[in-house]
């Protein structure tokens, strides 16, 4: 089987335009969701070496872990 480039490319994109239901939040695109995560982690690591260990409580990891398992979920099931 051949699979072409312009395929690959098209596959690529539907998944990024994929609606992911993050239980509790809400609904996000695959592409904003992975962004959104990525931001909530490199604010993390950022507060962390400025010893900044205040300001974020456990409903903020809540709510990074709801969306890490929702990411987690759709790319098993890709």
């Amino acid at each position: 089987m051949i699979i072409k480039m312009k395929d690959i490319l098209l596959n690529e994109k539907k998944e990024k335009d994929d609606i992911i239901y993050v239980p509790g939040v809400g609904r996000y695109d695959y592409k904003g969701l992975k962004k959104n995560v990525e931001k909530k982690i490199k604010d993390l690591a950022r507060r962390n070496k400025q010893g900044a260990h205040y300001g974020i409580g456990e409903n903020q990891f809540k709510l990074l872990s709801a969306m890490w398992m929702a990411l987690k979920e759709y790319e098993e099931n890709l």
